[in-house]
């Protein structure tokens, strides 16, 4: 894994101009959201292992064992931005990239799984082999990319890749966010009439994930778009409340135990 000159030039002249992760005040502004979603997940993690513990669901598990793989992918992140912004470590960078992609891809496929075996159970397995081919093709193409060279690394320390590399990445991240977002606004539409409560909630779920899965769509075209990682916040506080189900959340939806 060579690193080309042109990073070593990048890394030196950001020394020399005293430009670090941590003396931008975006960077500082992305810390901060990433700390306060890591608090509310935290929380969601609680609440659906004591769900699981209840139920012993296994959609339940899903949506755990997907939260869960969040931690190691956003710890990966930072360390990446680290090794490329403050230690000049860019193989290390390189190796972390790609090992970033397994609990990420493992996160968007735990919460697929878990909107259709929610709504429809009897679909999950075609919609498994379609989502586990996908995952293989994006981590097979990140890998690829950033074997055969060091993708562009950004002034705001976002990776950037080929055209045809982000074209990729976009079309394997399209079905992963538009299947779960789907399933649960049919599902909320269909049993409307028939359980009202279970309607709203399945309406505030799927409007989480939909927050979650702009952020995934958008940072995969360009790192101008790192901003939308403000939708973290809302999208982890949504989900809180979906899985905890505060009284005032139950008043509000009409749900009844």
């Amino acid at each position: 894994m060579t690193v080309s000159l042109e990073y070593y030039l990048y890394f030196i002249s950001s020394k020399i101009a005293g430009t670090t992760f941590f003396n931008q005040p975006f960077e500082i502004l992305m810390l901060v959201i990433l700390l306060i979603a890591a608090a509310f997940l935290v929380g969601i993690i609680y609440e659906l292992y004591k769900n699981y513990k209840r139920t012993e669901s296994t959609e339940t598990l899903l949506f755990l064992i997907g939260m869960i793989s969040l931690i190691p992918a956003n710890v990966l992140l930072v360390l990446m931005g680290l090794c490329y912004s403050v230690y000049g470590l860019f193989e290390l960078g390189k190796l972390i990239i790609i090992l970033t992609q397994i609990p990420a891809q493992f996160t968007y496929l735990c919460v697929n799984l878990f909107a259709i075996r929610m709504t429809f159970p009897k679909k999950y397995k075609i919609v498994l082999i379609i989502l586990v081919s996908l995952s293989v093709l994006l981590i097979g193409t990140v890998t690829w990319a950033t074997l055969q060279g060091t993708p562009y690394f950004h002034y705001n320390f976002g990776v950037v890749y080929s055209t045809e590399i982000q074209i990729i990445r976009f079309i394997c991240l399209i079905p992963i966010a538009v299947i779960p977002i789907s399933v649960f606004y049919y599902y909320a539409v269909k049993i409307r009439e028939e359980n009202r409560a279970r309607s709203n909630r399945s309406l505030w779920l799927g409007t989480g994930i939909l927050f979650f899965c702009v952020i995934i769509i958008l940072t995969s075209v360009a790192t101008i778009f790192r901003l939308s990682q403000i939708l973290y916040v809302p999208s982890a506080i949504i989900l809180y409340v979906c899985f905890s189900m505060p009284e005032w959340f139950k008043t509000r939806i009409g749900w009844t135990d």
